[in-house]
């Protein structure tokens, strides 16, 4: 182990670090404007000089975009540099009239948060410039970032530590501790530090002779113990865990499943406040801390040994960890206060493997993220983790049949498959393309192709199988992050987040005042996921493992390991209150009550996705040769009951979308099936890739059951955008409520939403009856009138693009009629089979059966004004109250068609005669 200090700014002062993270760039900022990007592998090389905003308080590179620098300053400036351009001149994000003290890149580098002295969090998009703001009780001290957990950690000058958890746009707060971290306040003026001359320092006598104490006595002005202070959160590389420098000179460890104190780490010197402690970068195993006094200490803070004690003469700012790349060897750096850096080099080794002992919490429990049976440890044993799945030893594919393998020559070795990247998920079989073509082998016996002289290129390779996937209702796929959402619904949405060989998990609500976020340890690279009100369930698709996990703490997980065959795998999970529901790829069905017992099995055609309410089961089956179809059924411990078995599903499928839709979407779902669930009164709902939400009506009855579309989100879109036709908007369903789906309006090119999850929005059903080109005319043609009449100001004229297409009214009209007439039958079916669910089913029938009335009623009196009696009579005859019928006669008699409104009135006579006769 060797120290080497290298002075970096000759004028001396505060230095501020920042390793970037490839390892080998290290952001060395002054005070004096001045920020030096260090190539920490090629110390030869000389380093790239920023010059940016003075007074520097701190500085942070992007998490995955290193050329992203951003900086704040006592002046309230934030700004962001590329780092690898000498000759940037930075972008300026924000400004306050107050200190900013720290600044953290959050979400993939898309957005910064700022906080200090003006009693806010500042978020701000990196891309597109919106801004959010965030009160805070009192001004902060520091920020932290754990990007596998998602949550910001914000500490204040009044000892105070708040966790936010910032998975969607705006954060939310989950936690907060008190009276851990010290009380302090920033000194920005020499005073203090004239203070601390005039009353002496507290620093411990060395053997430095007094020249050269004279010459390292710092100069900086604001050189003094409340600035140099440490209250920021130390994160553990896999999220889960955290650290805390303490009032008492101490460090404590939390996790942060709830937030409870695991251990507690002593320096060898007690009683001196820390300046910066950090976890190791790699497995977190190491924890590093220096004092105010220069004492650097670091434990294998499981075990609560110290590795390493060492004073240091300079004063430290700030430490990171770096893994030379050469020996496997951890490097600590060290910024001081007189402009130069100290690398003490060969500190600890890198441990690869994490530690053998678990964890022991203050309550003596162990496995505190993983409650598993004893049998899943046999079943994980020799697999490893690639891509979030499960690999065997030799880097295959687990498939002991090796049906398909994909090998130019059977001497080239075996090659490495990683299941969330395949795409050769499907069959090309039309020819469009969407789908890249690869090598496949060829039969071995190539005097068959030459007897047949085949032509053909399919002729030549083996047939390509159709790849069953994993599926979740709302699941995205990981495209080129390392993060996505395992399931979305109405409640809330599970995230995933690659961390090496495990993932991070945490599970998120929509209504926070009712749930609590909460984060785990996935050692099994779980791929499925299901979430209603009381539980998570996960599983392991190859592994055939499953896990369900109960919000309330106050019960137990439980696990469990299901058989799979050769080439089996888990596609689909879903999970009530009362039953928990497994689908295979082979078209095994397992059922399990809510705490693991087998309740039921049965064998349908291969499932690919299925969700479940209460008892109801409603799933969709593929098979290359028969195509999607579905079945719906209840099932209870002791019956079951079809209602329809294996009925063809008439969604559309991805080739009629060939091109247009992203293959790392189609790679993950290759039916494009984006959720699927129960409307809240219990219909089964489907939204595809055609983004069309289908519901299915009169389910009971398998002779009257028919899908109807209730809502193409792409045409309001299309109407809400005045008319234009915009591809950076889409559309991510989550549930239907009565007549409105609650949906996330995802922006930008991808279909899918991304980090951070935007708030949920309203979509109101419509039914697609209306034609764009005759809206669209419609519209210009209204337009056009109001410009010639003079309504429209200029300023009307400037928002457009942003004003809603207006339906004209006999279109309007007629989609009202057909929308009363869809939704009371669904609501009456309802009713009928189940009774009243919420109590208010009658009254929104009465105001359906109004709406539908009024409608006609309005299509009524355009045809009597048109003189067209057959249509205004045929319009008559749907009219169900009888007041709607002498609304129409008063229309008739004013439109002058006596002989309607004799018919009219034989309707009437008619239906009262119906209604004696039945009393």
């Amino acid at each position: 182990m060797s120290v080497v200090d290298k002075s970096v700014f000759d004028s001396g002062g505060r230095t501020t670090l920042a390793l970037a993270q490839d390892n080998a760039h290290l952001c060395v900022g002054s005070k004096i404007g001045i920020v030096k990007i260090l190539n920490t592998e090629r110390v030869q090389d000389e380093p790239r000089v920023l010059e940016v905003v003075k007074d520097l308080t701190s500085v942070c590179f992007g998490s995955k975009d290193d050329s992203k620098l951003l900086v704040t300053s006592v002046t309230g400036d934030a700004y962001l540099y590329d780092a690898r351009d000498e000759g940037s001149t930075g972008k300026l994000l924000t400004r306050s009239v107050l200190p900013l003290r720290d600044c953290q890149i959050i979400h993939s580098d898309k957005y910064a948060v700022f906080g200090g002295d003006d009693l806010q969090l500042t978020l701000i998009d990196l891309d597109g410039g919106d801004r959010n703001t965030l009160k805070t009780e009192e001004q902060v001290s520091s920020l932290s970032y754990s990007k596998q957990s998602n949550i910001l950690a914000v500490s204040f000058i009044n000892g105070k530590v708040q966790f936010f958890s910032v998975s969607s746009a705006v954060p939310n707060k989950v936690h907060e501790l008190k009276d851990y971290i010290p009380k302090h306040s920033y000194v920005d003026s020499g005073d203090d530090a004239l203070l601390t001359d005039v009353l002496g320092s507290d620093k411990e006598d060395t053997d430095v002779e007094a020249d050269t104490l004279e010459d390292d006595k710092i100069k900086d002005p604001t050189f003094c113990d409340n600035n140099r202070i440490c209250t920021k959160v130390a994160w553990h590389p896999n999220g889960l865990f955290f650290a805390l420098p303490t009032k008492e000179g101490g460090v404590s460890i939390f996790d942060i499943k709830d937030y409870k104190l695991q251990k507690t780490l002593s320096p060898t010197a007690k009683g001196k406040l820390f300046c910066d402690l950090q976890f190791d970068t790699k497995n977190g195993n190491y924890m590093a801390a220096i004092d105010l006094d220069g004492q650097l200490t670091v434990w294998d803070w499981k075990r609560g040994e110290v590795k390493l004690a060492r004073k240091i003469k300079q004063d430290i700012t700030h430490l990171v960890w770096k893994i030379q790349e050469s020996s496997g060897q951890f490097d600590l750096i060290l910024g001081t206060w007189n402009g130069s850096i100290i690398t003490i080099k060969s500190v600890l080794p890198v441990i690869d493997s994490k530690v053998e002992e678990p964890l022991t919490s203050a309550g003596g429990e162990k496995n505190l993220f993983v409650e598993d049976d004893g049998n899943s440890d046999d079943e994980a044993k020799g697999s490893n983790l690639v891509d979030g799945e499960a690999e065997d030893d030799n880097g295959e594919e687990i498939d002991d049949e090796n049906l398909f393998t994909q090998e130019d020559d059977i001497n080239e070795g075996k090659r490495k498959y990683h299941f969330d990247d395949e795409d050769d998920f499907i069959d090309d079989d039309d020819g469009a393309g969407y789908v890249s073509e690869k090598k496949y082998r060829k039969f071995e016996d190539t005097s068959v192709n030459t007897f047949h002289n085949y032509n053909s290129s399919r002729s030549r390779y083996a047939p390509k199988p159709f790849k069953y996937k994993p599926f979740s209702a709302g699941a995205t796929p990981f495209a080129s992050g390392d993060r996505r959402y395992l399931t979305m619904n109405e409640i809330g949405y599970v995230s995933t987040v690659k961390n090496g060989d495990q993932n991070s998990v945490t599970v998120s609500f929509f209504d926070v005042g009712r749930f609590r976020e909460y984060h785990f340890e996935d050692l099994f690279g779980y791929d499925v996921c299901f979430l209603n009100e009381n539980g998570t369930l996960l599983a392991q698709s190859r592994m055939g493992q499953i896990n369900y996990r109960p919000h309330n703490s106050l019960h137990s997980n439980w696990t469990k390991v299901i058989p799979l065959l050769d080439g089996e795998r888990i596609t689909t999970i879903a999970a009530t209150p009362k039953m928990v529901y497994i689908g295979t790829s082979f078209g095994y069905f397992r059922i399990f009550n809510s705490f693991g017992v087998p309740v039921a099995l049965e064998k349908m055609t291969p499932i690919v996705a299925l969700t479940a309410q209460d008892y109801k089961v409603f799933t969709v089956h593929f098979s290359p040769l028969h195509g999607l179809s579905y079945s719906l059924f209840e099932v209870h411990t002791d019956t079951s009951k079809y209602f329809q078995r294996e009925c063809p599903l008439p969604i559309t499928m991805p080739q009629a979308y060939a091109g247009r839709v992203e293959p790392d979407f189609l790679s993950s779902n290759p039916l494009g099936i984006k959720s699927l669930f129960f409307s809240s009164y219990g219909d089964p709902c489907i939204f595809g890739i055609d983004d069309v939400l289908l519901v299915l009506s009169k389910w009971r009855s398998g002779a009257q059951s028919r899908w109807i579309p209730v809502l193409d989100s792409n045409f309001e879109l299309w109407k809400m955008s005045g008319g234009k036709d915009h591809t950076d908007v889409h559309v991510w369903p989550l549930s239907l409520n009565y007549d409105t789906l609650n949906c996330i309006l995802v922006k930008g090119k991808r279909i899918w939403p991304e980090f951070p999850l935007p708030l949920p929005s309203e979509m109101e059903v419509q039914i697609p009856v209306l034609v764009k080109s005759q809206l669209l005319k419609e519209y210009n043609k209204e337009k056009k009138e109001r410009a010639e009449a003079g309504l429209d100001s200029d300023e009307d004229e400037d928002k457009d693009e942003e004003t809603e297409v207006t339906i004209p009214q006999n279109l309007a009209a007629e989609e009202e009629f057909l929308r009363s007439k869809i939704l009371s039958g669904l609501l009456q079916d309802t009713i009928v089979n189940d009774g009243e669910l919420f109590g208010n089913e009658n009254r929104i029938i009465a105001s359906l059966i109004g709406m539908h009335d009024k409608s006609l009623l309005r299509l009524f009196a355009i045809a009597c004004s048109d003189q067209n009696p057959e249509r205004a009579l045929s319009i008559a005859q749907e009219l169900k109250q009888d007041k709607a019928l002498t609304a129409a006669v008063k229309v008739s008699e004013r439109a002058e068609m006596l002989s309607l409104v004799q018919k009219i009135n034989d309707i009437r006579e008619a239906r009262f005669n119906q209604q004696m006769d039945n009393m």
